[in-house]
């Protein structure tokens, strides 16, 4: 059985760019602050010759892929925050650098670990949860 939960990203990320302040505006990491923050995320890693993170997800199917994919593109339209990414049936392939700053940044940090909840949350197996964004203030009492 599933189960809905919510996955948590930082509340600075769902203000439009229009609210943001200067201060919070991205910039790209060090080597060494990118090597520090990349280590944190699992399965993701630093792409040869560009300042960018990936990782390859794989799903049970094609509707498994979509479903991630729908999750992400929602998400990357609130923070205007775009992967680019690549899918084949059941593979979505994403890489993860802020165009703005010129490289990674904690926008990327942030989106990568959405991006590993929302498939952790697709896996198929009993008892796993699927993470949910909903925005409270559009949902109507039935």
């Amino acid at each position: 059985m599933l189960r809905l939960t919510t996955t948590r990203i930082s509340p600075l990320l769902l203000l439009p760019s229009s609210r943001r302040s200067m201060s919070s505006l991205p910039y790209a990491f060090t080597p060494e602050q990118r090597a520090e923050n990349v280590a944190q995320l699992k399965k993701w890693k630093e792409v040869a010759g560009r300042d960018a993170i990936m990782r390859e997800f794989m799903f049970m199917d094609f509707s498994e892929a979509w479903s991630f994919m729908s999750r992400t593109s929602l998400l990357a339209e609130k923070i205007d925050h775009h992967p680019e990414w690549f899918n084949v049936y059941n593979t979505v392939s994403v890489t993860l650098t802020t165009h703005d700053t010129g490289g990674v940044s904690a926008k990327d940090i942030e989106m990568a670990k959405a991006m590993d909840g929302f498939s952790d949350g697709l896996m198929r197996e009993s008892g796993e949860e699927v993470p949910v964004i909903v925005n409270i203030d559009s949902v109507k009492p039935s």
